[in-house]
């Protein structure tokens, strides 16, 4: 059981006779002087050796527990450490969190067992010290818990916006108090709501989360608007916000900031997609490796959109005599020049010179994808891509870090070992699409005016670009049936989807999809409602052939 809650505070350990020369002292207490109180909390610097310090609230005025964690990360560098402490209510915490449930239980932890007995004794001698006049509260059960959360600078306020959470039922029928707490949490960044929704996964607590932020109808940080559609401005958030707002959208299954937000995230990319998708390191907060295999379909989508700009490169390279059509090295006889089919000019004049015309905007499309764009890359097929060139290769490095231009043998061909490696890896495709449009129409002389393929590749972007800017996200995730055991019937993966065997495109408009009739490979309930426009761009990304130019 125990490996389905955060680990258990490891015991402490005593340090020798804990004194300190009166020069430590000193600089504790210059740095001490530096650290705020947070607002609400009362300062209990108590500690007789002087090793930390302790900061106090209450969130539950009937609570008898003291929760407390001690922040191995100081506001103020090289201060003493600091205990916050929190007044609660066990009962209301074993009854919302399953993981406060099972340690406070004095039949499963040393924790829980220590805590009843001390509840008990504290409750013998409470009524005594009331009478008298005097404090209780120093007297609480204090139980100490550990926190693996990654958000360091919003650490404290999380563990204390989830434990009033946890402790709802303590506010009674005090409707003044939960409208509060609702409208505290309707102000929260969208970077603090998704720490605490995995807080409260890391204590199993999701659903009191989770209920708590529906009635308050948690907008997502400034505005739920600026993320139920696709626009520029949700384009230009960070991959963190965003995989922040798809976290929090699961937990709330609100499907249209997650559609919009998923959209989003496939046109950006992901620093964790560089080698595909994988687990992510330990300590990373849970938005960062998405579940349900929503994760992988991101990445495949991506994929597919990328493969579909590969495509598009490769039809003009090919054209214009830098690639063999597929269908000819198929049927194409080896080392018989007579077999090959001839290529029509792309020249649009019928001149003596269109041949040159072709070899020079082949070469003008070469260097553009190679050199200015760098979607594509020109590699050696000579060399084993396991051959190390050995240490001729770091003293160029050091050359070139010092300003020289000696060249090693390794690099006298042009080509580099691992050509893949010189390539810059793809992010935002529409900043791809954007370098593309910017396609020189050069000219091999005054003559051959649009001979060049921008004024053909313009009108193929556009048509991808539709897809990719369409506010309804036409890319994104149906959230419901991500999270049922359907999911296969939406993914792009999946078989159970038709695909089309062949796109015809005539400048930015599809003209014809062309496919075998649809049929379900897997029994069971209709496939989940989609518009024609979302399916339109499944097909056109996923297509087996694209006919640019139909």
């Amino acid at each position: 059981m125990d490996f389905e809650y955060p680990p258990l505070p490891a015991a402490t350990k005593t340090t020798g006779n804990g004194r300190r020369s009166e020069s430590i002292h000193q600089q504790i207490t210059e740095i001490d002087e530096r650290y705020v109180v947070p607002n609400g909390y009362h300062d209990q610097d108590n500690a007789s050796d002087g090793s930390s310090r302790s900061i106090y609230k209450i969130i539950s005025n009937n609570g008898d527990i003291v929760l407390e964690y001690t922040d191995p990360y100081p506001s103020v560098p090289r201060s003493r450490p600091v205990r916050y402490r929190w007044k609660v209510s066990s009962e209301h915490l074993m009854k919302n969190s399953p993981y406060f449930s099972a340690l406070l239980d004095p039949n499963k932890f040393l924790e829980g067992k220590t805590f009843v007995e001390k509840k008990s004794e504290w409750s013998r001698r409470s009524k005594a010290r009331i009478s008298n006049g005097e404090a209780v509260d120093d007297d609480l059960p204090v139980v100490k818990f550990n926190i693996d959360h990654p958000s360091r600078k919003l650490r404290i306020d999380v563990i204390e916006l989830f434990l009033k959470v946890l402790s709802l039922d303590s506010f009674g029928n005090d409707d003044r108090e939960m409208a509060l707490l609702d409208e505290n949490i309707k102000h929260q960044p969208v970077s603090l709501v998704a720490a605490l929704i995995d807080l409260a996964d890391q204590f199993n607590s999701p659903r009191v989360v989770q209920e708590t932020l529906k009635r308050s109808a948690y907008p997502f940080g400034k505005s739920r608007a600026s993320l139920a559609k696709f626009t520029s401005s949700l384009s230009k958030l960070s991959e963190e916000r965003i995989r922040q707002a798809i976290y929090i959208a699961i937990c709330l299954d609100d499907n249209v900031v997650f559609q919009a937000s998923t959209h989003a995230l496939i046109i950006l990319g992901s620093v964790y997609w560089v080698n595909g998708p994988g687990f992510p390191d330990p300590g990373t907060p849970r938005w960062s490796y998405l579940p349900n295999g929503i994760e992988e379909e991101l990445y495949y989508r991506r994929q597919c959109v990328l493969n579909t700009i590969t495509d598009l490169q490769a039809h003009f390279l090919r054209a214009y005599g830098g690639l063999e059509d597929p269908l000819d090295l198929k049927t194409s006889v080896p080392h018989s020049s007579a077999s090959s089919k001839s290529r029509p000019f792309q020249c649009r004049l019928s001149f003596s010179n269109s041949r040159a015309c072709d070899a020079f905007h082949l070469g003008e499309i070469t260097r553009f994808f190679a050199l200015r764009t760098k979607t594509i890359f020109l590699g050696s097929t000579l060399i084993d891509p396991g051959f190390d060139p050995g240490p001729e290769l770091e003293i160029q490095a050091n050359d070139q870090s010092k300003g020289t231009n000696h060249t090693s043998k390794s690099s006298t061909t042009g080509f580099q070992v691992n050509s893949a490696s010189s390539a810059v890896p793809p992010g935002d495709i529409l900043a791809i699409i954007a370098s593309l449009r910017q396609v020189p129409d050069y000219q091999i002389d005054s003559n051959h005016t649009g001979c060049g393929i921008r004024r053909r590749l313009l009108p193929a972007l556009d048509c991808i670009e539709g897809f990719l800017c369409d506010s309804r996200g036409l890319l994104g995730l149906v959230l419901r049936v991500w999270k049922s055991s359907s999911r296969q019937m939406n993914s792009w993966m999946g078989r159970s989807l038709r695909r089309a065997e062949a796109v015809d495109l005539r400048y930015s408009k599809i003209v014809s999809i062309r496919g075998t009739p649809w049929h379900s490979l897997f029994p069971g309930p209709p496939l989940p409602p989609t518009t024609w426009h979302e399916d339109e761009a499944r097909l056109f990304f996923t297509s087996r052939k694209r006919n640019w130019e139909a």
